[in-house]
């Protein structure tokens, strides 16, 4: 099949960080400097210090068998993007983005997810959801993100043989979402 990059976005400067959000992207792309682009759009929506360092190398993949094939190298993407707000935030409380795609795999639609938490508290309206602004920000650069057309969706290999899919949307669902440490 073919190779592609996985591209791990490291979030750190937070209590209970760092985090690993995890992307792909077909080999001689640009998806590193399209995540970046993504992360520095909505970084208005997250309270400093925390930052996200977007690689300029990692791992190429064998997409049906997960079997590590080489590395990859961009200079369009690598760096780091910090977040631009002060005011207070709930650890592990966000929103998260999900992303579509047409392929289907044993019966089933491919789907990708990447939570993005903590927003600020200004965040969350009195019925307990995510406030408009905050929701169309984030709706905007995910599917600015997908028109790009430069990241993938992947399925694992299990059973069976592994394939990625490009995204055809994104949706940001107005809905509040917590993550909880596995490890204590």
């Amino acid at each position: 099949m073919a190779d592609i990059e996985r591209i791990k976005v490291v979030w750190s400067g937070l209590t209970g960080l760092p985090g690993l959000s995890v992307f792909y992207g077909d080999a001689g792309g640009s998806a590193n400097a399209d995540i970046k682009t993504f992360f520095t759009s909505i970084a208005a929506l997250f309270p400093t210090p925390l930052t996200w360092t977007i690689p300029g190398n990692g791992d190429l993949v064998d997409d049906a068998t997960g079997t590590l094939t080489g590395i990859w190298t961009n200079t369009g993407g690598g760096g780091t993007v910090n977040a631009a707000g002060s005011p207070p935030y709930a650890a592990g409380v966000g929103a998260y983005v999900n992303w579509e795609t047409s392929g289907i795999v044993n019966g089933r639609r491919v789907k990708g997810r990447t939570f993005l938490l903590p927003l600020f508290n200004s965040a969350y309206d009195n019925s307990g959801t995510i406030v408009n602004a905050y929701v169309t920000t984030l709706q905007t650069a995910a599917t600015a993100l997908v028109t790009a057309g430069s990241t993938l969706v992947w399925h694992r290999p299990g059973t069976g043989t592994g394939s990625s899919f490009q995204p055809g949307a994104a949706t940001v669902p107005d809905q509040v979402t917590s993550l909880r440490t596995r490890r204590r």
